[in-house]
């Protein structure tokens, strides 16, 4: 298991291999076009590749949209596309600064490592019979491109500010673990000294105890000896006074 410290260095040295500037962020945080399999026909879609877990960029992903262009998502099946029952959707949408038509939103937020998480974005209207597109569309998809950049940049920030939370919080348990081992062996160390004393007075108990023991044996030999002369005087005694009687 590992203990606060290792995890806090751990963390600290993944910050600092993606600090800004580093080729793998810019590449990480490039949005790209690409399409999406929707209804088995191969549909355009922007995607970019962030940090952090599927869940934690799925959240923040629909705070984002929610904050900045009141786009408001549900999870919701997509015909055709895999894990469909997790594709986030916001139908009949207004965003002037994509179009004047409402708008069909899609978003699938998907795993490509244990390290980063890929978001697809795409979208349609006139009821999904239009689909945004960089030829036939081209400012309606530069427009959503630029949404999913504002998204890109503003979840690399975010990502830093959730890995220095942890840090900030895996400090203080590294703190508090550094107390708590700190007093664990101050009580440790009162408490060995005190045994030890306690074994001393106990080693000195036992010296006089035998010493004791070996005068009371000493004793017990001499009070042995001085019965037998008793009994054998007492006897002595009574040989007489049956004596005495039968005459």
């Amino acid at each position: 298991m590992k203990t606060p410290l290792s995890h806090l260095l751990g963390l600290l040295l993944t910050i600092a291999a993606l600090a800004p500037g580093s080729r793998a962020v810019a590449q990480v945080y490039d949005v790209r076009t690409s399409t999406v399999n929707v209804d088995r026909r191969e549909r355009p879609a922007l995607k970019v590749q962030v940090e952090g877990s599927t869940a934690l960029v799925r959240e923040y992903f629909q705070d984002f949209m929610k904050e900045n262009y009141n786009i408001r998502f549900k999870t919701g099946g997509v015909l055709g596309i895999g894990g469909s029952k997790d594709v986030l959707t916001a139908k009949q949408t207004p965003v002037s600064s994509v179009s004047g038509k409402l708008i069909d939103f899609y978003a699938n937020v998907v795993a490509p490592s244990d390290t980063t998480t890929e978001v697809q974005v795409f979208a349609s209207f006139d009821n999904g019979t239009t689909w945004l597109d960089p030829e036939r569309t081209p400012s309606e998809f530069a427009a959503l491109r630029t949404i999913v950049n504002n998204f890109a940049r503003e979840s690399r920030a975010y990502f830093y500010k959730v890995q220095v939370q942890e840090a900030e919080k895996l400090l203080v348990a590294a703190q508090n673990e550094k107390v708590r081992l700190e007093k664990d062996i101050k009580t440790t160390q009162e408490n060995t000294t005190s045994n030890l004393a306690k074994i001393q007075q106990l080693q000195q108990q036992n010296e006089k105890n035998v010493a004791r023991v070996k005068d009371d044996e000493e004793k017990l030999v001499q009070s042995t000896a001085a019965l037998e002369r008793q009994k054998t005087l007492l006897q002595r005694r009574r040989d007489r006074l049956a004596g005495l009687d039968r005459k």
